[in-house]
């Protein structure tokens, strides 16, 4: 559920970003080739979601809007102490900043008869996220960019706004 409340306001402000691309490409004022723009509108996104949740990560909410939500919290795993902004962007960028931009231009390349190489692209990205699944049913319970970001989410005390 967190990650549904985090996904819909990223959601928002990707879309007032692809409005402003938008609106720049129809303006003239920004000449692009489409695959240029794709590339620039999709890191553009995952770039300002990813310093979005670190930011809310790393400050002293220690969570993203969703996670506050449900009393959630993200700490270092391994002495629970309140993340930086240095390892907030690294898990950030390894659970969206990333894997969202290359799946969607996999699956771009795929839909416009890209070839091999874009399926490839396509299956890599679902081998991403099952290992992301696979890391929180059978591992210690931490998706694989929390262990690599040596990063753990833990409930809040009841009652307490921070952890």
């Amino acid at each position: 559920m967190a990650a549904l409340i985090d996904l819909a306001l990223t959601g928002v402000i990707g879309a007032a970003l692809l409005v402003a691309l938008a609106w720049f490409r129809a303006a003239n004022l920004l000449q692009l080739a489409d695959l240029a723009g794709h590339l620039i509108s999709a890191g553009t996104i995952a770039l300002v979601a990813t310093v979005f949740l670190a930011g809310f990560e790393a400050s002293p909410l220690e969570a993203s809007p969703g996670k506050q939500a449900l009393g959630l919290r993200v700490r270092r795993h391994s002495d629970g102490v309140r993340l930086g902004l240095g390892r907030a962007l690294a898990r950030n960028l390894l659970k969206l900043g990333l894997p969202a931009p290359l799946a969607y231009l996999a699956v771009l390349a795929a839909a416009e008869g890209g070839g091999l190489e874009a399926w490839v692209g396509v299956g890599a990205a679902a081998v991403v996220a099952l290992t992301y699944l696979v890391g929180v049913l059978f591992g210690d319970g931490r998706a694989a960019y929390d262990q690599v970001a040596g990063t753990a989410v833990i409930r809040a005390l009841p009652g307490r706004r921070f952890a």
